[in-house]
């Protein structure tokens, strides 16, 4: 059984008047003794679409990597999984379980089942793939989200590979089918080489609740693949939720993961308030400002042992200065297979107390620094690319400065592939003149990475 735990880490008092609360709350999960209701069993279900256009040919090791990495992606998979293998050009193609047997069967796209047998007829289909064709990937978006729609009660996740842009169709389809699939699966997606769109494919991980990341060199595929793989073998309940209650003239202003991988959840969010004569609660599509309201956001699949760390800003209305008019800005919960797992307060006190009110909370203020240093590297890297040098080595500086003050080496290490850092405590930087467009796609790729806070000793 998965049980989960919360914790908010913020400074409850406010100035005077101070409309906005901001907290960071630690989300954790942990396997527990006992029945598991099923869960532990839950069925999973994985997809991966391997780019097969033209380009995966040039070089032909980029194609070869790409099925050696899938053979033992499919390795990874546990007994009984639910998996199919997609072929992405221009349109979106079968590769394993045969399409045949489907269309014979009287079914649309259907799904194997995980065995030494299923297994290594898989890796054979895998093994005769070809490049040719164009890029239209909302195809293979499509294809995935009808092969998820056969189990509708698993734990549903996608790997997406690209090597290109999505050259051979408008971006309005694209937007489109992201849309059908957003709560159908997760979805993780990996750029080889560096002729993929960086904001092309984060923003179908970030609408599918995944991450993506570069490979840089075809030969790192494989580990990147088991890797992933090995995650999502891992996840045990799916489809949790995170909802926040606030009172009459409240809202949720923003909700952001912050760690292990910035990710802004803020536009996922759905409503629920009390409406219609007998107060029932229902999702509603505008925000009535003198209703209570619950705001609901979609925090993907969990594995025990998992943590993460979110950020969420609360507007809250003004009281009098005093603990007795403390009011509780939120209460946050999850949810899982529908029910309340666990909830925090989230609080706010009023106070004239000009060193109360200006304390900032350590982890919030590790965190806002670390989103602040992801705001500075994509500001500077687009900067350097439109010939803005000064705005690009200002940008840069603070990114270092704040990569220095958050202990974020790993940043520090990637943005010394652009900058040279001459004073970390300061963000004295000059901007180097002959940088790779591998170097700067791995920097603007990997700097929503985020660092915890490491914990204070105990006295």
């Amino acid at each position: 059984m998965t049980a989960f735990t919360t914790e908010v880490h913020q400074n409850e008092y406010l100035p005077r008047g101070w409309p906005a609360v901001h907290a960071i709350v630690t989300i954790g999960a942990r396997a527990t003794g006992g029945d598991d209701g099923g869960r532990e069993g839950a069925e999973a279900v994985e997809v991966i679409m391997l780019d097969c256009s033209s380009s995966m040919g040039s070089p032909a090791t980029k194609i070869e990597t790409a099925v050696a990495a899938t053979r033992k992606a499919i390795d990874r998979l546990r007994d009984g999984t639910r998996f199919a293998i997609v072929a992405g050009t221009s349109y979106a193609r079968m590769v394993y379980p045969d399409p045949k047997s489907s269309q014979e069967a009287g079914s649309g796209p259907g799904l194997a089942e995980a065995s030494w047998a299923t297994r290594a007829q898989a890796k054979a289909a895998v093994s005769k793939l070809k490049p040719n064709g164009g890029t239209r990937m909302s195809t293979w978006l499509a294809l995935t989200r009808q092969l998820c729609d056969t189990r509708p009660g698993a734990i549903h996740h996608a790997i997406l590979l690209a090597d290109g842009k999505n050259e051979h169709e408008e971006g309005s389809a694209l937007a489109a089918e992201l849309e059908r699939c957003v709560g159908k699966y997760q979805c993780d997606c990996r750029g080889v080489g560096t002729a993929w769109d960086r904001a092309e494919l984060q923003g179908i991980s970030d609408t599918l609740l995944g991450t993506t990341d570069i490979i840089p060199d075809p030969s790192q595929m494989t580990a990147e693949f088991e890797a992933i793989i090995n995650g999502a073998m891992r996840k045990r309940v799916g489809s949790v939720l995170l909802s926040a209650l606030t009172p009459a003239g409240g809202e949720v202003k923003f909700l952001r993961q912050v760690s292990p991988e910035l990710l802004d959840l803020s536009d996922k969010v759905s409503w629920q308030q009390p409406v219609g004569p007998d107060g029932s609660w229902q999702t509603v599509a505008t925000v009535d400002p003198g209703r209570p309201l619950v705001s609901v956001y979609p925090i993907g699949a969990w594995a025990d042992d998992e943590e993460r760390e979110y950020h969420v800003c609360l507007s809250v209305v003004p009281q009098e200065v005093g603990a007795e008019n403390e009011v509780r800005a939120a209460r946050l919960s999850l949810v899982s297979d529908g029910r309340d797992v666990c909830s925090v307060p989230v609080r706010a006190v009023w106070t004239d107390d000009e060193e109360a009110a200006t304390r900032i909370n350590r982890v919030v203020a590790h965190y806002t620094g670390q989103e602040e240093l992801a705001r500075s590297i994509e500001e500077g890297l687009e900067a350097r690319r439109a010939g803005d040098y000064r705005t690009a080595t200002y940008k840069l500086g603070r990114a270092a400065e704040l990569a220095y003050r958050t202990g974020n080496e790993g940043t520090t290490r990637l943005l010394q592939r652009v900058v040279e850092i001459e004073d970390p405590e300061t963000g004295t930087v000059r901007l180097r003149t002959a940088v790779s467009k591998e170097d700067e796609m791995i920097l603007d790729t990997r700097s929503r990475k985020t660092v915890r806070l490491a914990k204070q000793p105990e006295r």
